[in-house]
């Protein structure tokens, strides 16, 4: 594991964060990493494949190849302490029912545990889930569809109980199209809703360049022709 100087930071101006991208080598990343470095960040991708280290780089990040399920609330806190902002884009995605619990789950939460004993030196949280996570429910049938269901619940609950500073983000069902524009969700979401990955990222960027919560958390949203500038 690639370990950041944070005596290196002293220099960097104060509209540029230090972000760390978990689960760099997914689909919504693939768009967020090299929109963060487009933006003037300082961008480290962490990796459990190293076969995406070389676009990763390519794109302008630095790249840690680690497996998050190896982490202690230790090796967390370690990690973590010289960002700025830290971007939750990991999961097993549809892997066993066991990989899914391991990374959704069971990850997560350590990470949750080495930022609240970081106190005040713990990064700006950025978890990307969906829309509804935290009240979803569904057959206990051993699936990994299941096993993500009570992984993402039980995240978004822990972190909405905690005096983190966290974001987190709530798309629908996820596409490949571009990003034209945002919708907020109200409590009468459309059938067959659907949010764009370019259009999760562009919230990324945009709450990675706030450095703050927007005023709804979670924020739940789909695809629509608001500019994600003109979120509050």
């Amino acid at each position: 594991m690639t370990d950041i100087d944070p005596a290196t930071m002293s220099d960097t101006p104060s509209d540029t964060a230090y972000v760390l991208v978990l689960g760099a080598g997914g689909n919504v990343s693939k768009h967020t990493v090299p929109k963060l470095v487009d933006e003037g960040h300082h961008v480290t991708a962490l990796v459990r494949n190293p076969d995406h280290a070389a676009d990763l780089k390519d794109a302008g990040a630095t790249v840690i190849v680690q497996d998050l399920t190896e982490l202690d609330v230790e090796a967390w806190a370690r990690l973590l302490t010289p960002f700025d902002v830290v971007v939750w884009s990991a999961g097993a995605g549809g892997g066993s029912p066991e990989k899914t619990f391991a990374v959704d789950r069971d990850a997560a939460l350590t990470m949750i545990d080495a930022l609240e004993q970081l106190e005040d030196f713990a990064p700006f949280l950025i978890n990307v889930s969906y829309a509804g996570a935290q009240d979803a429910t569904t057959d206990d049938d051993g699936s990994s569809w299941y096993a993500y269901v009570e992984s993402k619940k039980a995240v978004d609950r822990r972190l909405l109980g905690s005096q983190l500073s966290h974001q987190i983000l709530g798309p629908t069902l996820l596409t490949d199209g571009p990003s034209n524009g945002i919708s907020l969700l109200t409590s009468e979401r459309a059938e067959g809703s659907e949010t764009s990955r370019e259009l999760v990222a562009d919230v990324i960027v945009e709450a990675v360049n706030r450095g703050e919560p927007f005023a709804d958390n979670p924020l739940e949203f789909e695809d629509g022709d608001a500019a994600v500038s003109d979120l509050d």
